[in-house]
Formats: C-alpha cells, sequence, structure tokens
C-alpha cells in the first residue's frame, strides 16, 4: 500500500509568501545539483538576522528543502517552483504572430500560419481551415527561440505534452490518466475518422482529446516504420507526416468492447496497429503492401 501525507494547498501557498523564503529557493536554484552549507546560503541570501533566517528555512525544510549531510538542497517540489519563476509561467504575458509555417497544409497545400496569445498556441490552415491545433504553450518559453522557430518549438511541445498524456501522467497536476476509445462517427474528432481517444485524470479531471492514431506514432515499431521512411518524430513537424504518407487509415472492428485498426502506408509497405477500449496500442504489425 502506498500511503502519501499530503498538505492543504492553502499551507502550502503560505510558504512562499515571504520574500526571504523565495530569496532562499532561488539562491538554492542557482546550484540545484550541489548541496548548500548553512554559512554559506546565509551569505548568499540578502538577510542580515541569522535568526530569522533560520527561522524561514525550517519552514521550507520537507516541503521545499531538505537537509542533507552536505547542506541544504531543494527537494521535487522546490524545484519545480523554482522552475516556475525561472520560466516565468506566472509573471508573464505576450502575443505573437501571425508567423509563416515552413510547410504547406496537408489537406489542402494552403498556407499555414503560427500564432500565440492568452497562454495558447495554434498552428492552423488559412486556406481551408480543415487543420487547426491549438493547445497551451508556456509563455515563459517563446523568448528561448528566435520568431520563426517557433512554429517547430510549438509542434514540439504538443508532442512532448501528448507523449506523455499517453504515456499515463496529467500534464496539469501530474496525477494518473486513464484513456479510454470512442468509436461515434457524430463524436469523431473530425469527417476522416470515425474515432477518437480521451484521456482524463483521475486527480484534477483534467480531460484530452486526440485522433485515434496519435498513440500509434509514439509506439517504438511505428516510429521505426516512420523513420526507415525518411519521417523523424522527434524533429519533423507533425503536419508534414500526413504529406509523407500515401494514407492513414483507421478501421472500425469491434463497437462492443471499441477497438479500432490504424493503418499507416508509404512507398509500398504498411504498418498497423490496434488501439483497444482503453487507448492502449497492440498488435503492432509491418510488412509489404498487398496488391
Amino acid at each position: 500500500m502506498v500511503v502519501v501525507e499530503r498538505h492543504s494547498p492553502e499551507a502550502v501557498f503560505a510558504l512562499l509568501a515571504n520574500d526571504t523564503r523565495v530569496a532562499i529557493l532561488q539562491t538554492l536554484g542557482e546550484t540545484p545539483d550541489v548541496p548548500v552549507p548553512f554559512a554559506h546560503l546565509f551569505d548568499r541570501v540578502d538577510v542580515s538576522d541569522s535568526g530569522q533566517f533560520n527561522y524561514h528555512l525550517g519552514k521550507l525544510r520537507d516541503s521545499f528543502v531538505r537537509k542533507t549531510d552536505g547542506g541544504y538542497e531543494l527537494t521535487h517540489a522546490g524545484r519545480q517552483v523554482v522552475g516556475v519563476m525561472y520560466a516565468g509561467t506566472y509573471a508573464t504575458d505576450a502575443t505573437v504572430g501571425p508567423i509563416p509555417v515552413d510547410g504547406a497544409c496537408p489537406l489542402c497545400d494552403g498556407t499555414m500560419v503560427a500564432e500565440y496569445a492568452d497562454e495558447t498556441a495554434t498552428i492552423a490552415c488559412e486556406g481551408c481551415g480543415e487543420w487547426y491545433n491549438e493547445f497551451p504553450f508556456p509563455t515563459g518559453t517563446l523568448d528561448g527561440f528566435d520568431r520563426e522557430a517557433l512554429p517547430g518549438a510549438f509542434d514540439r511541445w504538443m508532442l512532448h505534452v501528448c507523449r506523455g498524456i499517453v504515456a499515463g501522467f496529467c500534464d496539469v497536476c501530474d496525477g494518473r490518466i486513464g484513456g479510454r476509445l470512442v468509436v461515434d462517427a457524430e463524436t469523431a474528432q473530425d469527417d476522416r475518422s470515425p474515432a477518437h481517444v480521451e484521456f482524463e485524470c483521475e486527480r484534477c479531471a483534467s480531460t484530452s482529446r486526440f485522433s485515434a492514431g496519435l498513440p500509434v506514432r509514439f509506439h517504438p515499431r511505428v516510429e521505426g516504420f516512420l523513420f526507415d521512411h525518411g519521417f523523424d518524430t522527434r524533429t519533423d513537424p507533425t503536419w508534414t507526416l500526413t504529406a509523407a504518407l500515401d494514407s492513414e487509415d483507421v478501421t472500425v472492428r469491434s463497437t462492443d468492447p471499441p477497438r479500432v485498426e490504424v493503418r499507416f502506408t508509404t512507398d509500398g509497405e504498411s504498418v498497423t496497429a490496434v488501439v483497444s477500449d482503453d487507448a492502449t496500442v497492440t498488435d503492432v504489425e509491418r510488412g509489404p503492401v498487398e496488391s
């Protein structure tokens, strides 16, 4: 049995409502992999009263800071808090765009543009409007890229988040996620697919919805198939995959329980996989296309 002792959100956030405590976390964050002795930490934080310093350091103990033989270091939660400070997640606002996307719409060959507003990245076709991706992107990450590199950065971030969700981890609270396959043409993600997958966090109830083919793309045998045919899932934009494939087909195999077969075909070869009712991928097979 796993036992986790939880503190109330009010108590945890109250710990951060002090300039000295924030300064302690920031100082430890300057050398996150090296414990800092008490004397060195005190010298580096702008506070003159050692008693007050020790009091505030004690308040951070166990939640955000731990004591080791070598001194004091951040806990995992402490690293996350410092990471948020560096990222500017709660203190930054930005609007960017539109930015021309390198590559045509895979559905109509129209012009694609990327934009950013309200902490949300958008990549869409200006022509048909059918190709449209919208997802959260951390504002503090924007200044790490040149403007023309942002569309690719948006896309890689989206895949990074999607991969974690498919693996079972919530992108909001790090809780456990459960998936399910939905086979229903009326509620499918688009007219081209008779099914989609949904993931819901057991802790915070955050939900995500993807095409039935997305989990299949993350399977190692499928990634190998795509790489052998010139597509690198680590670096190539997702909008170029549709153009690289001869076809991407989703076929319903069962409705009770729901099961679909996803098939990618290119250059006379195909890879097929089954997506089960819990959105897991099984029965991956690769071979030549039968004439």
